[in-house]
């Protein structure tokens, strides 16, 4: 009987700490996530005040304002295909502009380099160009960065504006998940952009594929 009654406060006692556990781990995301999507905030106003100021020096630099098409958010593009994204500098990134989800109400900077440290801020650029039609964007799973993709429906509309405010218009066309390791299924589908993020337990990548909003891959 002694036995039983210390088996079972064994349980209960290991029932109660992985209780407690999961309970930390969910206040520690919950932090993490609002972390994330404060700085992500302060981090687009921070890029939306230099892409201001960059077009203010381009303006002056020219002696007159920016040709349509090039500063006013059309989908002309604002360089050779061949020219790799401008850049804008904000803490200690830089960034190619920021991707929309007008439908989610939500809006990120995506930074011009991948890395771990800048993930914790916002997306960033995993590979290509917007110009070159081929730019791939990771992100963290936070409800304030790429969470939305688990939300994403096909037909939606994704926009990535540059930073020298050239707008250019998505829409959803497939949605998949792939394994970790097939990074040829993520890089090389041939759209225009791709988004993806790891589900919860890093399993698989959540991965988005969109064509431009004229129909064209």
């Amino acid at each position: 009987m002694k036995k039983l009654d210390k088996t079972g406060l064994f349980l209960l006692t290991a029932g109660v700490v992985l209780v407690l556990a999961a309970l930390l781990l969910f206040s520690h995301n919950r932090i993490e996530d609002k972390k994330a999507g404060e700085n992500a905030k302060k981090t687009l106003q921070q890029l939306e005040d230099a892409m201001t100021e960059r077009e203010a020096k381009d303006e002056t630099d020219a002696g007159m304002p920016s040709p349509a098409g090039t500063g006013s958010g059309s989908n002309g593009l604002p360089a050779p295909p061949a020219l790799d994204m401008p850049t804008v500098r904000s803490g200690a990134y830089d960034y190619i502009g920021y991707l929309d989800f007008p439908g989610y109400g939500l809006t990120m900077p995506v930074a011009a380099t991948w890395s771990f440290p800048a993930l914790e801020i916002s997306p960033c650029r995993h590979a290509g160009s917007v110009y070159n039609d081929n730019l791939v964007v990771a992100g963290h799973n936070y409800n304030t960065h790429f969470g939305v993709l688990f939300e994403l429906q096909l037909g939606d509309i994704v926009t990535f504006t540059d930073v020298d405010g050239n707008a250019f218009t998505y829409t959803v066309r497939e949605l998949t998940s792939v394994s970790p390791d097939d990074s040829d299924a993520v890089m090389n589908r041939g759209y225009a952009l791709t988004l993806y993020t790891c589900n919860w337990d890093t399993t698989e990548r959540v991965t988005v594929f969109c064509e431009r909003a004229n129909g064209e891959v």
